[in-house]
C-alpha cells in the first residue's frame, strides 16, 4: 500500500463515498492513476467500487489505524529510536495519536519518570504495558473507535491545562508552502490548539510525507522546533524550515 492509498482510506473514513474524479482532483493526479490505486485496494478487499465512485468495504473488518501501522514500519521504527534520545527520564510531553507515536510509545515505556498526555488509547495501552514507571494522562471525551482516539472539545480543554516540555506529533503531509497538513478536521484542530503550550515541538515525518497531499493546515513549518525524518528533505524544502529548526535524519 502506498502513501496515496493510505490517504484515500483516511478520506473515505470521513466522506463515506467519493467519485474517482473527486479523488483525482484532491491528489492532483490523473483519473487513471486513481483507478489503479482503487483497483489494488479493491483486490485487497479494503474498498468497494461502484459506478463512478468508491467506498470503504463493509467486509473490511481491519481498522484503518492497523493498516497505517504497516506502512513504512522500518522508517517509523528508525524515527522512534532517534526521537527517543530527545526524551530523557523525567520529561513531560504530549504524544499525539499517530501510528508513528505508537512506535515511539514502545520505546518510551522503558523509561522512568515520564509524564505523558495523550488522546490515543493505543499509545496509552502500550505505555501502560511498561509498568508503573511513568505517569500516563488521558483526557475524557468521545471515543473514535477507528483509531481509539479521544475526541471532542472537552478533550482539548483538558489537555490544554498542561504545559509539557515536548509536543511530539505527526501529520498526513508536509508542504514546502502550506506547512503541516492533515485530512481530519479534529486532528488539525487539537494539534494547533495544544502545540503552543509546549516548550518544544517535535515533528515525526518520514520521507513519504514530503510533498504528499493534505487538506487542512495544522501548522506552519516555522512552528517546528525539531524535525525527525528518515531521509533528508527534498530540495524543494531548502529554506522552508526556520533556521533554528533542528533536523534529525534517522538511520
Amino acid at each position: 500500500m502506498n502513501i496515496r492509498q493510505e490517504k484515500i482510506i483516511e478520506i473515505l473514513r470521513q466522506a463515506a463515498s467519493l467519485s474517482t474524479l473527486d479523488l483525482a482532483r484532491s491528489f492532483d493526479v490523473s483519473d487513471e492513476t486513481i483507478r489503479r490505486d482503487l483497483k489494488q485496494l479493491a483486490e485487497e478487499g479494503i474498498v468497494e467500487k461502484f459506478h463512478g465512485g468508491v467506498r470503504l468495504s463493509v467486509a473490511n473488518t481491519e481498522a484503518p489505524f492497523e493498516q497505517r501501522l504497516r506502512i513504512q514500519p522500518a522508517a517509523k521504527q528508525a524515527m522512534a529510536q532517534a526521537c527517543e534520545t530527545l526524551v530523557p527520564d523525567g520529561t513531560t510531553l504530549f504524544l499525539d495519536n499517530s501510528s508513528s507515536a505508537c512506535f515511539l510509545a514502545r520505546l518510551l515505556a522503558r523509561k522512568k519518570g515520564l509524564t505523558i498526555i495523550t488522546l490515543s488509547l493505543q499509545s496509552a495501552r502500550i505505555l501502560a504495558e511498561g509498568g508503573d514507571g511513568n505517569r500516563i494522562i488521558v483526557p475524557g471525551g468521545e471515543l473514535r473507535p477507528s483509531d481509539m482516539t479521544i475526541t471532542g472539545a472537552s478533550a482539548i480543554r483538558f489537555a490544554a491545562q498542561f504545559s509539557p516540555e515536548l509536543f511530539i506529533f505527526s501529520v498526513a503531509a508536509v508542504s514546502s508552502t502550506r506547512g503541516c497538513l492533515d485530512f481530519d478536521l479534529f486532528e488539525a484542530e487539537y494539534k494547533a490548539a495544544l502545540m503552543p503550550y509546549a516548550a518544544e515541538t517535535v515533528l515525526l515525518a518520514d520521507s513519504s510525507k514530503f510533498g504528499a497531499s493534505g487538506l487542512i493546515q495544522t501548522c506552519g513549518l516555522e512552528n517546528i522546533g525539531v524535525l525527525v525524518t528518515d531521509a533528508p528533505p527534498p530540495p524543494a524544502f531548502a529554506g522552508a524550515f526556520d533556521e533554528e529548526t533542528r533536523i534529525i535524519v534517522a538511520g
